[in-house]
């Protein structure tokens, strides 16, 4: 059995949070030269496979800190955002998840129900591809562990159904038209030909597929 150890990073610290699940040597994590802290905040399951977590608004750390006390490893990955105050120009550094409205937990179906269970989840993907997955967030890691800048890069593209998932427009579901610094989603009235458009932040966005009333 892989030794377990709780390990949450001091709060206000970016990079990830994550219940480190100690593994076995293996072949492929010694091809690939992971480093050990990489092997160990995204380990290859010896129990259960990687999900992808579509969490609750804002839910994302108090989800990876319920999943820590059920017992289960998931991977949280964080970064620092800073803002400007409009008003008084002063700056707002904060520790924000590098994917907002993700996380990353290994379960077996049973525990995975446990999960659901905490209410912080809207659904869960299935990853078909665990070891794709798991190279990906282990480069992700050492990104985030070096302290390198990063940046979000929207796959939203023009014509993409989305959901505004939060603020006060939530619930309500559009094509997006633009991308800028926000993502304009039009809103069509197609019986009169014209829409109307509202601009929104990223990641108060969700992709869905074409509605019913739009087939």
């Amino acid at each position: 059995m892989p030794r377990r150890c709780p390990a949450l990073p001091p709060a206000g610290s970016p990079g990830g949070l994550e219940f480190r699940v100690m593994p076995e040597p293996s072949a492929r994590n010694e091809a690939a030269n992971w480093s050990p802290a990489a092997i160990a905040a995204v380990p290859e399951p010896t129990e259960g496979v990687w999900w992808a977590a579509h969490t609750r608004p804002r839910a994302e750390k108090r989800l990876a800190e319920d999943l820590v006390r059920l017992g289960l490893c998931c991977y949280l990955p964080l970064r620092e955002r800073v803002t400007r105050n409009a008003r008084t120009h002063r700056l707002h550094r904060s520790i924000v998840p590098v994917f907002s409205g993700y996380l990353f937990f290994v379960a077996t179906e049973a525990q995975r129900y446990r999960a659901l269970a905490t209410r912080r989840i809207v659904s869960t993907l299935t990853v078909s591809r665990q070891a794709q997955l798991v190279a990906e967030l282990r480069h992700l890691h050492a990104v985030l562990a070096a302290d390198a800048p990063v940046s979000l890069r929207s796959s939203l593209r023009v014509g993409r159904w989305v959901r505004i998932c939060d603020g006060p427009l939530a619930g309500v579901e559009g094509i997006v038209s633009g991308r800028r610094s926000r993502i304009r989603v039009a809103l069509n009235v197609n019986i009169l030909g014209q829409s109307v458009t509202v601009e929104v932040l990223r990641d108060q966005v969700e992709p869905i597929d074409p509605p019913w009333y739009a087939a």
